[in-house]
């Protein structure tokens, strides 16, 4: 399975064995760890693996989920840090679905490690190991808004653009919020996030917007599983622009 195939398949595992996983593969998620592509390059970002079996580190906070290894995701203070996470971490997530193993978001969760990178701060904790139940589910039966709920067609979109928002539309969620919506044309979609009273509130502004780091990911995957000429841009004059109470956050353009 590939990463992009794993967008389909991919489901929260929030049962585990408790069992090692081989040492070998930890040597590679490593090799990846290094390679992945932030989306903003200027943002430093780290991530620490820890072992809960041998108490390399522990969890705490609300809906935690029991696993034998978590993930952690450090960038540095900005103000986009938690969309960075996003992206980065959602890469992550796809490589350990491919390789069979299963992830769970934390949302409501913190690491307590002994050691953390200096001069960042945490944004995201990821449980993983090997799944006690289903690694993966039917793409059809994911819990997902219809596409016409979550998108304005301006244009008749491109067959490339529907494969694009069908990967977009499978992205998970905090509490499977799906806070994203698209204002669609045929050689370029505009991406918001949608605000609401409980934006708000500091704490479920920031995991909406690692959500929105977690869908602009799928969006530049399929691009490039399809081979398009696109990339995720800030235009200056849509910046503070809201569309039905969505705030607008980045475009994908499409280079003809």
């Amino acid at each position: 399975m590939t990463n992009y195939e794993a967008v389909f398949n991919r489901c929260s595992v929030r049962k585990y064995k408790m069992e090692l996983i081989p040492a070998d593969f930890f040597k590679k998620l490593n090799k990846f760890l290094e390679g992945l592509s932030p989306l903003y390059p200027d943002i430093d970002w780290k991530f620490v693996l820890f072992n809960a079996m041998d108490d390399e580190g522990s969890t705490k906070g609300l809906f935690r989920v029991k696993a034998p290894y978590y993930l952690v995701c450090f960038t540095e203070n900005d103000k986009n840090a938690w969309k960075q996470a996003g992206y980065l971490t959602e890469q992550v997530v796809l490589y350990l679905t491919a390789h069979g193993i299963g992830t769970c978001y934390q949302g409501g969760a913190r690491a307590v490690l002994d050691e953390a990178p200096e001069g960042m701060g945490q944004r995201i904790v990821v449980a993983f190991g090997y799944p006690e139940g289903d690694l993966y589910r039917e793409s059809g039966n994911a819990k997902r808004h219809n596409i016409t709920d979550i998108c304005i067609f301006k244009e008749e979109p491109t067959a490339e653009m529907s494969r694009l928002l069908a990967a977009a539309r499978l992205a998970p969620s905090s509490v499977n919020s799906q806070p994203w919506r698209f204002v669609v044309y045929r050689n370029r979609v505009h991406i918001f996030a949608r605000d609401n009273l409980i934006t708000k509130l500091p704490i479920t502004r920031e995991m909406r917007d690692v959500d929105m780091g977690i869908v602009l990911y799928h969006m530049a995957l399929t691009a490039e599983e399809l081979w398009l000429d696109a990339g995720l841009v800030y235009q200056e004059q849509l910046a503070g622009r809201s569309v039905r109470g969505n705030t607008y956050v980045m475009s994908m353009m499409f280079q003809s």
